[in-house]
């Protein structure tokens, strides 16, 4: 790379950095993670997650613990459905990752998989909780970034341009791994210019969360809960008390990244032809069926309970129902928590009369520097880290749902009916950030959308004309 190509790569990152800087900056964006209570963090052992923000983790792992080879990795040998590709002898990699200490722990475990596979190559992990996207454009900024580590998509549009991430085609190839072997279209998030950066680790979409107890004492059955009307019905049926002791229905969350979902059931695309396509009357109807609640005293949001978000409201009850993603299970069999003893039931987003099946799905994956010194080794830990051979173990844990085709079937979810629900998503759903106008646009083009869905919430505008607004705001990012 030349000097001034060097400047100008250092002048990009730089300005990607200082808006981030300025605002504080936050931990990854994780579409698998729970928000937390209270703030956005959570104590729950959640997969990433971009839901609507990434958890907070409590402490720091030690930030150089090295992943020590199992008896296994000192025997060598493959594993069934790993990977194996040539890499470079005494290779060492470091490795950074988001998460609270259950997902750092999560890596290690995995780390030492790989070994048993490839132990003659070092891992350093160096989790960064906090700020992990300020702190990876900085590292890049200044040629000190890991080897391998965390990419969603806003480190994906702003490393993939610049040439900054390694393509994974060859060691694809290679490993006979092919990118259809991952669920939906989960990994076209990480493609540009018909290269492969990044592989999808796990991922999370939205479903109807049902509290099995106030269902019953309802007369609900949450299988029978399938069409929109079902569920407005059931809201009205769940909701009792007043004040404090009072129960809803229905947690509601103003995020175009929840009414989105139902927008796309109603048939209408948020973002279509590059422009915003949010003011025909199937996305007025989907806001309308969603505020409903609200205004017929069955919802409530999340803060109006004294929680912090959604998955703690169900968790303390005060909320019968709650649309969430596959976060909820870590977070809810968390006794840390204190929500493990409460039955649920999570089932696909019910539909509107004439509408189809659809929902949003989050993922983040796996990716390595261009200018790692060992980008064999770097690309085998990519390959091997999204395998099914690492993703099977993960699973069992419940930590995090698969994003491989051939783990949807496994004997796993026999057991876990509501993980099934979640995992077989991606085949009919669509990735949020495609659907917000692509990973480049998404951030921009989420906030007029969001500040649309808060001046209906806050009464200070009509649905019309509030999507009208948020439409023509969307339009002025969608043409730059």
């Amino acid at each position: 790379m030349s000097s001034r190509k060097r400047i100008s790569v250092f002048v990009l990152l730089l300005a990607l950095i200082v808006p981030v800087l300025a605002a504080c900056g936050g931990t990854a964006a994780a579409p698998t993670a729970a928000p937390a209570p209270v703030a956005e963090a959570t104590a729950a052992p959640a997969p990433v997650a971009e839901a609507t923000t990434a958890p907070a983790p409590t402490a720091m792992a030690e930030p150089t613990a090295m992943a020590e080879p199992t008896k296994a990795a000192e025997a060598g040998g493959a594993m069934a459905g790993a990977p194996k590709i040539a890499v470079e002898d005494g290779a060492e990699l470091r490795v950074s990752s988001w998460g609270n200490p259950s997902e750092q722990k999560v890596n290690t475990d995995a780390f030492a998989r790989f070994n048993a596979m490839y132990p003659n190559v070092k891992i350093k992990y160096e989790p960064q909780p906090d700020n992990f996207q300020t702190k990876i454009k900085a590292d890049f900024a200044g040629n000190t970034e890991p080897d391998v580590f965390y990419l969603d998509s806003s480190l994906m549009t702003a490393l993939a341009p610049n040439n900054l991430l390694l393509p994974l085609d060859a060691a694809l190839a290679e490993g006979g791994v092919k990118t259809s072997d991952y669920a939906g279209d989960l990994v076209s998030l990480f493609q540009a210019d018909g290269k492969t950066y990044a592989l999808p680790k796990d991922q999370g979409s939205l479903a109807l969360f049902i509290n099995n107890d106030i269902a019953q004492k309802a007369g609900v059955d949450p299988a029978s809960l399938k069409t929109w009307d079902d569920v407005t019905a059931a809201a009205k049926k769940m909701t009792s008390g007043e004040g404090p002791a009072k129960i809803n229905g229905m947690c509601l969350n103003r995020d175009i990244q929840r009414i989105g979902a139902f927008m796309l059931q109603a048939g209408n695309p948020i973002v279509e032809n590059g422009k915003a396509a949010i003011t025909q009357d199937s996305a007025v109807k989907a806001l309308e069926w969603w505020y409903g609640f609200k205004k017929d005293g069955t919802g409530e949001e999340a803060q109006e309970q004294g929680a912090g978000w959604c998955g703690e409201a169900f968790g303390k009850q005060t909320s019968a129902m709650a649309v969430e993603g596959g976060w909820m299970l870590p977070f809810l069999a968390d006794a840390n928590n204190g929500f493990q003893n409460i039955k649920f039931t999570a089932v696909a987003l019910p539909i509107p009369t004439g509408g189809k099946q659809s929902t949003l799905v989050f993922t983040n994956g796996w990716a390595a520097s261009v200018r790692t010194k060992y980008p064999k080794a770097a690309a085998a830990l990519v390959l091997f880290l999204t395998s099914a051979a690492n993703q099977k173990p993960i699973l069992e844990t419940g930590f995090a749902l698969p994003t491989i085709k051939s783990l949807l079937t496994d004997p796993y979810f026999d057991k876990n009916p509501n993980a099934k629900v979640l995992a077989d998503a991606p085949s009919y759903g669509r990735v949020a950030d495609l659907v917000f106008g692509g990973p480049a646009k998404k951030d921009d083009v989420i906030k007029p959308l969001n500040d649309a869905m808060e001046r209906v919430f806050t009464g200070a505008q009509d649905i019309k004309g509030a999507l009208e607004q948020g439409a023509q705001e969307a339009d002025a990012v969608l043409s730059q």
